[in-house]
Order: structure tokens, then C-alpha cells, then sequence
């Protein structure tokens, strides 16, 4: 992967694409299903994917013939997992590594703004519980020490998680039903 430079953190500002960002960092995604899900035109998905793509942030996997059409998946091009020095990891600079972090906080805060404005727009029926179905708010965090021990142990348990989360995703796909978005992200605390 590239260095993120100006051009692409430009292209970051943008809620779409980092909305996109955020999906392709969770798993493979065409861009019909990138377009259901954000709500946007089949044209402008497209678009917003191929600025991303020319970008260097997200990369094609995969091409499946659906019918006539030729559908395309793509995937972020960032490297998921990533933790510190102390992990061991040392195949990945440590400016590659900070560029990682910005590029996942841009998409966190994406979600994030995302996820704000549509409890602000729906105000009422998120208070009005009879009417909406239960969603699993709340917000929590964990401070660990940095050593090579509490590292390990992290990636571990957040490559567990991530990996039951992506199988839970796959099994549940129905499309039309309310989504919620689970968060996770490890940066430096003091």
C-alpha cells in the first residue's frame, strides 16, 4: 500500500467515500450492494469508487457474472489488524502504520457522523421503543499497557472478534432491515 498524501485525504473529506472506506474495511463489497447500503445511485456509487480506486485506497478482489451482468468487488486497501511495535509486527513502517490509523479514524468518524445524523433526523422513533426495532446502543473502552504480552493478547482477541463478527454479517445479509455498525479501534492513549 501507498503513502496517503494530500490528494487522497482530500478525497477522505468526502462522507461517501469514507462511508465506502468503512464498508470495504469490513469485507468485499460490489458496488450495487455499496449503493443499497448508503442510499445512493448506482452512478454516483461508481463514481465515488472510482476516485477511491485511482486513490490506491481500495482495491478490485474479485469479478462474479450475476445474469447478464458482471459484478465487480472491491476491498479496502488498507491492512486490517495492524497493532504496535510491541506486537512484533515489522514488515509495515512506522509512517505506513500512521497512516493507517488517520485513514481508519476517517472512516470511524464517518460512520460516526453517519450514524449521528440519522438518530438526530429520527429523533421520535428511536425514543419511541414501541416502534422501532432494539438496537444495541453503547459505547465502551479499554486502556492496556504496551508491551509485547498485552499486545499479543489484543490482536488475538480482536482478530477472534473480528473474524466472529464477519461470520455473523455473512449469515445474516437480509437487505431492507435496519443495520447497526460495531466499532473497534486501537490507538495511542498517553
Amino acid at each position: 500500500m501507498t503513502n496517503i498524501g494530500v490528494e487522497q485525504i482530500k478525497l477522505l473529506s468526502d462522507p461517501n467515500r469514507l462511508a465506502m472506506l468503512s464498508l470495504l474495511s469490513m469485507r468485499e463489497m460490489t458496488t450495487t450492494a455499496v449503493s443499497d447500503l448508503l442510499g445512493l445511485s448506482i452512478q454516483n456509487a461508481q463514481y465515488h469508487l472510482k476516485k477511491l480506486l485511482e486513490a490506491g485506497l481500495i482495491a478490485p478482489t474479485r469479478t462474479e457474472l450475476v445474469g447478464n451482468l458482471v459484478e465487480k468487488y472491491y476491498r479496502s486497501a488498507f491492512e486490517p489488524g495492524i497493532m504496535g511495535d510491541a506486537a512484533g509486527v515489522s514488515t509495515v513502517d512506522m509512517a505506513e502504520r500512521l497512516d493507517i490509523v488517520f485513514a481508519a479514524l476517517g472512516a470511524i468518524k464517518g460512520i460516526l457522523n453517519r450514524g449521528i445524523k440519522l438518530m438526530d433526523q429520527k429523533r421520535d422513533y428511536f425514543i419511541n421503543v414501541s416502534e422501532r426495532p432494539s438496537y444495541p446502543f453503547g459505547a465502551n473502552y479499554v486502556i492496556l499497557p504496551v508491551n509485547e504480552s498485552t499486545s499479543q493478547e489484543a490482536e488475538r482477541l480482536i482478530t477472534d472478534l473480528d473474524d466472529r463478527l464477519k461470520d455473523l454479517s455473512d449469515r445474516h445479509t437480509e437487505e431492507g432491515r435496519p443495520k447497526f455498525a460495531i466499532l473497534y479501534s486501537i490507538f495511542p492513549y498517553e
